[in-house]
């Protein structure tokens, strides 16, 4: 089958979309599928790549990563027609998104959309949303196929009225949302939370849409050995008998890592040798490290930058519980790469990912400091159930591999082509 992937972010941003993006990419290439990826961005020299289609955009749009896409260049139809593409997919309810249904809609292709960025609960942080309403108004009407009642939402997202802007951006990002997916074959969600969310998305907005539940699949990360893991700590500043609270991941406003911060003066309290390390980096790391400036806790707070991939799995090793507090994932592959290393987990969304069981592998905390803390020291005090949950992480973590979730992908997109076909062949519909 010959699969064109649409994203709204790629290369050279670094996210949990890309790592998706390129295991979805290698994987379908082994199963014997032809993939090719449409991106937003300039083509660089280091894009050697003959199935990555570069679409014009305007960079730092919103944050330093973001790349607003030129809309809909003709250009871009007449590529996916020379390409005799089977099915396209809807990675990012974006431009590229947008443009993956408009395309889907000029060609007659089947449209899968794999949900994959939380825009509905991203409009709690980001102000600059409900600035775009406006636009994506107009593109929404462009690009999908809409029931007289969308028309009627279109316009009412288009005009807020007497209601407060927040809850008037969070309605228009809902419907548009749900007007995307509708116009989809099929929709991917990545974890039960998501299944959920969608769900009453498509209630509220009376949108019939086909959710299929297929989280990305992660492998280990390569082990280290220990005097690498070692000299990783030593970097840090960790003492040999410091207990180590790990956070990976991007460094963002929606991830909630406020509460991290806050959190690290009851844990100290409890745990004097804790020490909570943050990998990554993004644009609300500054606001951040003021606050853990600020912190009595501020000698156990260490910021490590952002890794490479290949080199995260020494942080993993060199950590004694992952911490992840975040309410706005779709499923935190960071959690994957943490059961593989056998970490057992402290997190707030219980329903964020197939490789988190609360009580399992984990525990559960309320969305408040001293809770959190609480459940963090509560696993730094007691290796022997630090050991059995980690197992349990390892175990989750090995039933949802690479090869195994991206084969149960190609499956719904062969029954999604059939589906398609057997409509499109049909004289009666």
């Amino acid at each position: 089958m010959r699969i064109g992937l649409f994203t709204d972010s790629y290369r050279p941003a670094s996210n949990g979309i890309v790592y998706s993006i390129d295991i979805m990419r290698r994987r379908l290439t082994e199963l014997g599928h032809d993939v090719h990826v449409f991106a937003p961005g300039e083509r660089h020299a280091q894009d050697e790549d003959d199935h990555l289609v570069r679409v014009p955009a305007i960079t730092g749009v919103g944050f330093s990563e973001s790349q607003l896409s030129l809309f809909f260049p003709p250009r871009l139809l007449r590529q996916i027609e020379a390409l005799e593409l089977d099915l396209l997919t809807c990675l990012t309810p974006g431009q590229l998104g947008l443009m993956s249904a408009w395309a889907a809609r000029k060609t007659g292709l089947p449209l899968v959309a794999q949900h994959t960025t939380d825009v509905y609960e991203y409009s709690r942080s980001y102000n600059a949303l409900s600035a775009s309403v406006p636009l994506f108004t107009v593109l929404v009407s462009l690009a999908l196929k809409l029931t007289p009642a969308q028309k009627r939402q279109l316009l009412k997202n288009y005009a807020p009225g007497s209601r407060a802007p927040s809850s008037w951006t969070r309605e228009a990002v809902g419907s548009f949302i749900t007007m995307l997916y509708g116009n989809c074959d099929a929709v991917v969600t990545l974890s039960p939370k998501s299944s959920r969310q969608l769900a009453q998305l498509a209630e509220q907005f009376q949108t019939d849409l086909d959710l299929r539940l297929i989280p990305t699949g992660v492998d280990p990360l390569p082990v280290v050995d220990a005097a690498t893991v070692q000299a990783f700590r030593q970097r840090l500043g960790l003492a040999p008998d410091d207990e180590v609270a790990l956070y990976a991941g991007r460094l963002a406003q929606e991830k909630n890592l406020d509460l991290l911060i806050a959190m690290a003066a009851p844990l100290l309290r409890l745990r004097p040798q804790a020490k909570l390390v943050l990998v990554g980096d993004f644009d609300h790391r500054s606001a951040l490290e003021k606050a853990a400036a600020q912190s009595e806790a501020a000698q156990a707070i260490v910021f490590a930058g952002r890794l490479p991939r290949e080199e995260l799995g020494q942080a993993y090793q060199a950590a004694d519980v992952f911490v992840f507090p975040s309410l706005t994932d779709t499923q935190g592959l960071v959690l994957n790469e943490a059961a593989h290393a056998g970490l057992p987990m402290v997190l707030i969304d219980t329903e964020l990912s197939g490789c988190f069981i609360p009580g399992g592998n984990g525990l559960a905390a309320r969305d408040e400091a001293d809770d959190f803390a609480r459940q963090t020291a509560r696993l730094l005090a007691d290796p022997a159930l630090r050991a059995e949950l980690g197992a349990r992480s390892r175990s989750l973590a090995a039933g949802q591999g690479e090869l195994a979730q991206t084969k149960a992908l190609a499956d719904l997109y062969a029954e999604v082509a059939a589906r398609h076909q057997a409509v499109s062949d049909d004289p009666e519909v």
